[in-house]
């Protein structure tokens, strides 16, 4: 399978390894291991996107821990299955460097965390560039935000009118059923098992946090890896506390 994105390099040789670091997305992520749901129609939307190229791009947003970087590299690693450069660009660990971002060049680029750049007019200006370089290139730009681009503030009123005019989606959290599925199968990839009972509990006393609840499994691994234990209900009291 290709790399879920590409970096391109930057003159200074140090600086595009960093940058390269920074962009690296991980490659399991991708639309076969996203947990659907609610939010088929963003699914089939961004496919699209990513391989036929015949809309400029979308703004994707939602709370913390819905999937919002999940599916902006399962974007990217759609596009590079159909033979087409793809970057994703975590904006957030990118807040010094606008002139790297600046210079990046793909089919599609996908920006996460942008509300971490928006309300700064240099910044910005970066983000207008790279939208007006994929609208005259026939490239694509997926950009995800915790807020839709309506409830935005932005400081380029350029920027806003056309990050506004981008196909809005909201990705839905999973409900019960979708956080019991994503749990089971997080831990068959560890090589753990979770019974119906052993979820029932815990589901039925931790936080609906998907981002929680998959930390609380991490935890319950480790000290299942270090006392050679299955993960049980009483396993679960120790460690957890619930």
């Amino acid at each position: 399978m290709p790399p879920a994105v590409r970096a391109v390099s930057e003159p200074k040789a140090e600086a595009g390894r960093q940058l390269t670091l920074r962009l690296d997305a991980q490659v399991l992520l991708g639309f076969d291991n996203f947990h659907t749901g609610a939010n088929a129609e963003l699914v089939h939307q961004l496919n699209a996107l990513a391989v036929e190229a015949e809309s400029l791009g979308a703004w994707v947003c939602g709370e913390a821990g819905v999937g919002k970087s999940h599916l902006l590299q399962a974007t990217c690693q759609a596009a590079e299955q159909a033979g087409r450069r793809s970057i994703y660009v975590p904006l957030k660990a990118l807040a010094a460097d606008a002139a790297a971002v600046e210079s990046l060049a793909a089919d599609l680029i996908a920006l996460d965390d942008v509300e971490v750049w928006l309300g700064r007019a240099p910044l910005e200006a970066v983000l207008m560039g790279l939208y007006q370089q994929q609208l005259q290139s026939g490239g694509q730009i997926v950009i995800a935000s915790a807020r839709t681009a309506q409830q935005s503030a932005f400081e380029l009123a350029d920027l806003a009118s056309r990050a506004r005019a981008l196909p809005g989606y909201r990705v839905l959290a999973a409900d019960d059923e979708g956080l019991r599925e994503i749990l089971f199968a997080a831990a068959q990839r560890r090589g753990l098992t979770l019974t119906d009972a052993v979820l029932d509990y815990w589901l039925h006393r931790a936080v609906r946090s998907l981002p929680e609840l998959l930390a609380q499994l991490q935890t319950l691994d480790d000290q299942a890896l270090v006392e050679q234990r299955a993960i049980t209900i009483p396993l679960i009291k120790e460690v957890l506390g619930l």
